[in-house]
């Protein structure tokens, strides 16, 4: 015998209102309704930072023992970061609140997020463009390579532009060098070029220059001496491919608007700041060293652009004390509860089976007390 079932002859247009408000409602609920869940690598990052914070400690620590004060007008966080406005070793102006921002560990847990969604892995070969002109900057990617046990290939760019790692006599180089010699940092620079425009130190007096040969020479580190643009592009990649070896290089990092880095002016914004999975063609066609191992499908971390990529991660522009590890977006995400999005999702299921597929709707209405007029159910086989 064939089963019979009930089921109302129409379903009123209220019920269909009022389960259409109810899973508005309940969509809203579950967006109103998030969690705080930590995000992937949250330890990596968690380390990064605090390795970050001590090595900007020991550069300061250095920095006072040498006798190098600290102006709070600029340098707002008394890092130790920030330089000064002008001397023989600055090469062009800078913009002194990207200086200020970069002065955060949590770049590092940046760089570790940027990193590990390229795909890098431990023991990878990564390539890396250092510029005087962020020192704090370079100290978070030093911090992020260490954190994930990466190998790098560095090449640094000895002057800097103003409020970078332009004092005379406390360069870049010489910051790397406290972080090695002090066991904090097992890396230095492979080799280093007096940068500038070109890469050949221009916009630097004779004196300048004199003075970073010498600083490059003291760190026993390989000059790059280029007599064109192209020269130096080229010194830069072979020597990447020489330290790699047989190894493939796993992403490019650039700190900074280097010249032969990112390209002369058409290539200063050809690439997004941050983490660059791959380039258009107009970023291509701009001869560079990113452009280059984009051509090769590498990622690029662009660490250019800094207020842009703290506001992308949370991080605070200008600081006024310097942040804590753990602090800001790069950590955290909001996201809906999972567990009460499913209640939700049942719940209006529930009401669909109750009103629509079944007869219990209709009877409950039928037996409440604002019963509405509705057509008596009818046997339907």
């Amino acid at each position: 015998m064939r089963r019979l079932y009930w089921r109302p002859r129409a379903v009123s247009q209220s019920v269909l209102v009022l389960i259409c408000i109810f899973s508005l409602g309940g969509l809203l609920a579950v967006r109103s309704f998030e969690t705080t869940v930590k995000t992937p690598y949250f330890d990596k990052k968690i380390a990064a930072a605090e390795l970050a914070r001590d090595a900007m400690d020991a550069i300061k620590q250095e920095r006072l023992r040498r006798g190098f004060s600290i102006d709070p007008s600029i340098d707002p966080s008394r890092s130790g970061m920030i330089g000064e406005a002008m001397s023989d070793v600055t090469s062009v102006p800078g913009h002194l609140p990207s200086k200020q921002t970069s002065i955060n560990p949590n770049f590092a847990a940046v760089v570790v997020d940027m990193l590990t969604r390229a795909g890098v892995r431990e023991g990878d070969f990564v390539a890396v463009g250092f510029s005087g002109s962020f020192p704090a900057l370079n100290t978070c990617v030093l911090a992020a390579l260490k954190t994930l046990n990466l190998q790098p290939v560095i090449i640094s760019s000895a002057s800097a532009s103003q409020f970078g790692a332009n004092m005379n006599d406390f360069i870049w180089l010489e910051m790397e060098r406290v972080l090695y010699e002090r066991e904090i940092m097992p890396f230095r620079s492979a080799a280093a070029s007096l940068g500038g425009m070109d890469d050949e130190g221009g916009g630097l007096s004779e004196g300048g220059a004199k003075i970073l040969k010498n600083h490059i020479l003291e760190n026993q580190i390989p000059l790059i001496e280029p007599n064109s643009f192209t020269e130096s592009l080229d010194s830069r990649m072979n020597i990447y491919r020489e330290r790699s070896g047989e190894d493939n290089i796993a992403a490019y990092i650039n700190v900074g608007g280097g010249t032969v880095s990112v390209g002369r002016s058409a290539g200063k914004k050809a690439f997004r700041p941050g983490l660059n999975m791959g380039a258009s063609h107009h970023a291509l066609s701009i001869d560079s060293v990113m452009s280059r191992f984009a051509r090769n499908g590498i990622p690029i971390v662009h660490m250019s652009s800094v207020m842009d990529i703290a506001e992308d991660y949370g991080l605070p522009p200008i600081p006024t004390q310097l942040p804590e590890p753990g602090e800001g977006g790069v950590y955290v995400r909001r996201e809906p509860s999972k567990l009460f999005a499913l209640a939700v999702l049942a719940a209006i299921f529930f009401s669909l089976y109750v009103f629509v597929l079944s007869d219990l709707g209709f009877r409950i209405l039928t037996t409440s007390s604002r019963k509405k007029e509705m057509s008596s159910p009818e046997p339907m086989i």
